[in-house]
């Protein structure tokens, strides 16, 4: 529902964005003045072939016909003082006072108002209009210019004027309807209901991904919310500026001041939406297969975890994609020639490839290690030396955090050996010592009750998947008779079905009166027999 809205949001704005990128003309039903046919000959002009960039002549800021540069003057110059001239003599024209002659020393047309020089119509200027002989294009552009001059005095009739500006009234109160109605939109949309949740199985995966989808969605309507109020106040700001002919003169400048930084802001703003869309899209492919897997299935919870790792990895790539795709747009529009920038991009990236073999091998080491499931996000691993939880993966890298919460980065290429502690299932794996003066099986008896009340306990037996397997006395040494027992877990739960099992096997030891071996020294203590005592020499006695 949210990504419909959005959508509808983003077909609005579009739409607002053409509604003010429409000639004037046609958006306030003008077809019917004298000027009605003029935008019809810039198109046709426009798609003619031009051999000699053109530059356009305009009365009022309306577009009349194109101009070629001759003579050493550039077409832009020249538009620049045919539009001046023509400015200048509208204020004295008069419906017959349009007049054209051929110049004999140039064998090319001239064409006057009021017997006032306007302009020379060149064989360049004749070209712009395709194979049109000269003589007709002379015709066709006297015909443009009385239209053009004829509407300029009708633009400034009285009537006319009040008439534009109630049309720049409503115009005005039109956009303060609709920003406060897409003001009210993005306050209502942004109280929408968040999704029910019904499995019970992974809830917490479920949760992560609609509370991404959600800030995702928050971003885009807040987005779109503010492009449709650029679009609405500079749109109709546009459109009351070409109502005038006064002020329409301003809009050309307008267009070519933004037009390059609009281009690219509109790239930057597509490309922004593509890659919301697209991970709230990926996100929902999550979502759609993790419900159809079964909720008490072993496998549903590492399922979550390959798809969380996909998810990510998919995202990244996107991204990448999206802005190289970006890059290249706005090149193109800055007018740099992409033929030889991909050619040597082509080069380089093969030198680099060269270059940067160990790159290469992270990222077809972390494809393996996805294709093969060797670990995702939230997994408990053991590499090498290093161990932790997967917080970040990617074809490149991949990032441990440890108990003592620091993040390990290593890259793909490096891992060979890789211990999953949370795999699929995990394993409670106990060495209990007993003492070696205690009732041997009695200790086993109490072991293997203490840990089959467990498994058999409400809050407990969701988390231990089979019945616990006691495997006997499995060592004796000076500290006791060594106890092991498994306990099979789902993952990551070892930890907390071992910390309850020995709280509850040291409260049994106690009751029945049981010790936990410790290490014993035994000291043997040997007496001594009596010690002969030589005899006493009566002569040898020293005097008293």
């Amino acid at each position: 529902m949210r990504v419909r809205y959005s959508l509808l949001a983003l077909i609005a704005s579009l739409s607002c964005f053409l509604l003010s990128a429409a000639p004037v003309q046609a958006q306030f039903g003008l077809d019917n003045l004298p000027l009605s046919n003029i935008l019809d000959n810039e198109v046709e002009i426009s798609a003619s072939p031009l051999p000699i960039e053109p530059s356009a002549v305009r009365l009022d800021g309306r577009f009349l016909f194109r101009t070629a540069a001759v003579d050493g003057i550039s077409a832009e110059a020249r538009a620049k003082e045919i539009s001046h001239r023509l400015q200048t003599y509208a204020a004295q024209y008069s419906s017959k006072s349009i007049d054209s002659k051929p110049d004999p020393a140039t064998n090319q047309f001239v064409i006057y108002i009021g017997g006032q020089f306007l302009m020379t119509v060149t064989s360049a200027d004749t070209a712009l209009a395709g194979a049109t002989p000269a003589d007709i294009r002379v015709e066709e552009l006297k015909v443009i210019l009385t239209e053009a001059l004829d509407y300029h005095q009708y633009e400034r009739q009285p009537e006319i004027v009040q008439q534009r500006l109630r049309w720049a009234g409503g115009l005005l109160l039109l956009m303060v309807v609709l920003s406060r109605g897409l003001y009210q939109l993005h306050h209502w949309l942004s109280n929408a209901p968040k999704a029910d949740e019904t499995s019970v199985q992974g809830v917490v995966v479920k949760q992560l991904i609609m509370w991404r989808q959600a800030k995702r969605i928050y971003a885009l309507k807040h987005w779109f919310f503010w492009l449709g109020e650029l679009l609405i106040w500079g749109g109709g700001s546009f459109i009351i500026l070409g109502l005038s002919p006064y002020t329409r003169v301003w809009q050309q400048p307008l267009i070519q001041i933004l037009r390059v930084p609009l281009r690219i802001a509109i790239a930057l703003a597509v490309s922004y939406a593509i890659i919301h869309l697209g991970d709230i899209v990926i996100d929902r492919l999550f979502l759609t297969i993790y419900g159809q897997t079964l909720p008490n299935s072993l496998r549903t919870q590492r399922a979550s975890l390959r798809f969380s790792t996909f998810s990510q990895v998919a995202k990244s790539i996107l991204v990448a994609i999206i802005i190289a795709v970006c890059i290249l747009v706005i090149l193109a529009i800055i007018n740099i020639d992409l033929g030889p920038l991909l050619a040597s991009a082509g080069i380089i990236g093969l030198a680099l490839s060269l270059a940067s073999q160990s790159l290469l091998k992270d990222i077809i080491n972390g494809f393996m290690i996805l294709m093969e499931d060797h670990y995702g996000i939230g997994d408990v691993v053991v590499i090498g030396d290093m161990s932790g939880f997967v917080e970040t993966m990617n074809l490149r890298i991949t990032q441990l955090r440890n108990e003592e919460g620091r993040l390990i980065t290593i890259p793909n290429g490096q891992i060979t050996v890789v211990q999953n502690l949370s795999k699929e299932w995990s394993r409670v794996d106990l060495k209990i010592p007993v003492a070696l003066d205690d009732d041997i099986d009695q200790a086993l008896e109490l072991i293997k009750q203490v840990a089959d009340e467990m498994s058999h306990d409400a809050i407990w037996e969701t988390l231990i998947l089979e019945e616990p397997l006691l495997l006997g006395v499995d060592n004796i040494d000076h500290t006791g008779a060594t106890v092991r027992l498994w306990i099979k877990t789902q993952p990551l739960k070892q930890w907390d079905v071992a910390r309850e099992y020995r709280r509850r096997l040291k409260i049994a030891f106690e009751t029945a009166d049981l010790d936990f071996g410790v290490p014993k020294q035994v000291v043997h203590m040997m007496t001594p027999g009596p010690t002969a005592v030589p005899p006493i020499d009566a002569d040898s006695q020293p005097p008293l």
